[in-house]
């Protein structure tokens, strides 16, 4: 059929921060259909008297997620399986970017980029790439780096001090001694 000849235009679905919704439930039968793309799936659900669900091959699915959130471990492993995990760590942007206060705060996570050796400041308990502090955070084209650091930026650091994730004796006075506001 000349169908067959025409190619099919690429749609993409962006789910962000995918891991905070139970996904079995939101999901629901499209996991499955997700398995057997462009072929039909039964569904419990009948819609014009149709309960077939078809995913077609130029759907595209990406979901972002936080992996400092708690949430990432409660995805499951039929999520898991068919989705294609692709990590991206923070990097210095050009631009509207405080390139120093965010390789000095980067500093607590890691010792070296390169390497993404573990700080002495971050507990064993954790991986650099989980908690390490994102670039949005030193993008100042809309807020100035001072309102940043004192109303996002530090009181996450001092949570993690809390939660034990950052840790040392003088911890919270490298904090604070990161930035004069």
């Amino acid at each position: 059929p000349i169908i067959d000849k025409i190619p099919l235009k690429s749609f993409v679905l962006i789910i962000d921060e995918i891991n905070r919704a139970n996904l079995s439930a939101v999901l629901g039968e499209l996991i499955y259909a997700l398995e057997y793309r462009g072929e039909a799936v039964q569904s419990m659900y009948t819609i014009e008297g149709e309960n077939n669900l078809i995913l077609p091959p130029n759907l595209y699915i990406i979901g972002t997620m936080n992996t400092a959130d708690r949430s990432v471990g409660h995805i499951d492993y039929a999520i898991r399986r068919r989705f294609a995990f692709v990590n991206v760590l923070p990097k210095v942007l050009e631009g509207n970017f405080d390139k120093n206060l965010f390789k000095a705060v980067s500093k607590l996570f890691i010792e070296n980029y390169d390497e993404l050796k573990r700080a002495k400041t971050l507990s064993p308990e954790f991986k650099p790439e989980d908690v390490w502090l994102g670039q949005s955070y030193f993008i100042t084209k809309n807020t100035p780096i001072n309102i940043r650091w004192e109303y996002e930026i530090k009181p996450i650091l001092l949570e993690y001090v809390k939660d034990g994730i950052l840790i040392g004796q003088d911890i919270e006075e490298k904090i604070n001694s990161l930035i004069t506001v």
